[in-house]
């Protein structure tokens, strides 16, 4: 029975409206929730379709373009046949157009190799022209060089470092591509001098800007005079970036000895390049 008093009611009206707060707040959708419009339904079903449809699509169209530059005439040829250019199959095997020399195709090589429809010309040079950047992104990720840091003058350095190869060397890492310098160094944990390959290290990653590379020297650190006596070893060459921009001003890549000077040319080669690009 409610209780017919003014305060009665206003409990009951009260404890009523917390019950359907709380039923709320624990389900995902209250039943007191207007229902969502069947309209509203289906546009996010053909939106969602619609975004699968362009994801995929985008995913397809990468992985397939991602090798371009090694195709040959056939299949440079049926790639344009697939976008509505295969007319001119033919005429793409006659002249031995690969994925390679694609990107090098201007119009007046299209007119001369007979493609007159201006239509065809501006499809050749839309599709050439996501090659062209397909072309550039493939080049500035190739690797020129890779290299690991020299960390032991011999092996009998590193059986003792290592406690016999029981804990793993752990070396840094370089690469080298067309516009940067990527260096994953290892700190490992120190006794003073001497790594301790057991306690496990940590890791810095640093992608050095070519372009804003100052200087490139070399040095050589020779082998201990034990080590050269006893086991015939060979020193070590440390390569020394200087870049303004970094912190620290310096990164010193450390390699075999003989292979300083032929990585510092070639990233001192990369370095004009780059220089000359941004200048351009």
């Amino acid at each position: 029975a409610v209780p017919s008093n003014a305060s009665s009611f206003f409990w009951v009206e009260q404890h009523s409206i917390s019950h359907k707060y709380d039923d709320r707040a624990t389900s995902p959708r209250s039943l007191d929730s207007p229902p969502i419009p069947q309209k509203t339904i289906n546009k996010m079903e053909i939106s969602s379709s619609k975004y699968k449809a362009m994801t995929g699509t985008y995913d397809a169209t990468n992985k397939e373009l991602s090798d371009f530059h090694t195709w040959d005439e056939n299949k440079l040829a049926d790639f344009f046949r697939k976008r509505g250019l295969g007319a001119y199959s033919e005429m793409l095997k006659k002249h031995k157009i690969t994925g390679s020399l694609a990107p090098l195709l201007h119009d007046d090589d299209l007119k001369e190799m007979g493609v007159h429809i201006v239509g065809d010309r501006l499809m050749f040079k839309r599709y050439i022209r996501d090659l062209s950047k397909r072309e550039r992104f493939h080049r500035r990720n190739e690797p020129l060089w890779e290299g690991q840091e020299r960390l032991f003058f011999s092996e009998c350095d590193k059986s003792c470092m290592t406690c016999f190869g029981f804990f793993p060397a752990d070396p840094s890492t370089y690469k080298l591509t067309t516009n940067h310098l990527k260096v994953k160094r290892v700190n490992p944990v120190r006794c003073g001098p001497i790594p301790l390959c057991c306690f496990g290290a940590s890791y810095v990653s640093n992608n050095i800007d070519l372009s804003k590379v100052d200087d490139v020297d070399v040095f050589h650190t020779p082998a201990p005079c034990c080590h050269r006596t006893c086991c015939c070893s060979s020193g070590k060459d440390l390569v020394e970036v200087e870049s303004r921009f970094e912190k620290g001003g310096k990164i010193f890549l450390t390699v075999k000895e003989g292979q300083g000077e032929s990585v510092a040319n070639l990233i001192l080669n990369q370095v004009e390049e780059s220089q000359k690009m941004e200048r351009s």
